[in-house]
């Protein structure tokens, strides 16, 4: 009899239907972002989608959990992350903002740890949300690439 296995998928379902009651919370934030990561030299791209919890430690900076679907490995893998964003003090509308992120990444080929740093800009729509445009080197064991993501930012 063969072990009952939990489809990948689901975790990050349940991750999310978790999270997402907290974002109620003042002082929440939540993002959600989908684009491509890249090999070095750009041999292939996988597509990819992340939706990110975060908590305002104040309002340039942010550390929060992130999880979704696609890595170096392949469009297949779900990373489960830690995530800080930090706005950088220059303009007024569009924001420059450094990124980093450290987690595992589930997958079938190459599973293991996964670092991600780059920067991008956070393009204010109104008092309580934005426009991230952002990119980043991310390493994922012997993989190393680029990553490369647009989405909306929204603060509760």
């Amino acid at each position: 009899m063969s072990p009952v296995r939990f489809p990948r998928r689901f975790l990050l379902l349940l991750i999310l239907i978790v999270l997402l009651p907290a974002a109620g919370r003042a002082g929440m934030v939540l993002t959600g972002t989908l684009g491509a990561d890249s090999r070095d030299h750009f041999k292939g791209a996988h597509f990819g989608y992340s939706a990110t919890l975060y908590a305002k430690i104040d309002d340039m900076t942010l550390v929060g959990v992130q999880s979704g679907q696609g890595a170096l490995s392949g469009s297949e893998g779900i990373p489960v992350l830690a995530s800080a964003l930090v706005r950088l003090p220059i303009g007024r509308i569009a924001l420059p903002v450094a990124i980093g992120d450290v987690g595992y990444v589930f997958a079938d080929i190459h599973p293991g740890l996964l670092w991600r740093g780059g920067g991008g800009f956070d393009i204010r729509n109104g008092r309580h949300s934005s426009i991230l445009a952002l990119g980043a080197y991310e390493r994922q064991g012997s993989l190393a690439g680029w990553n490369a993501r647009l989405g909306i930012l929204l603060e509760f």
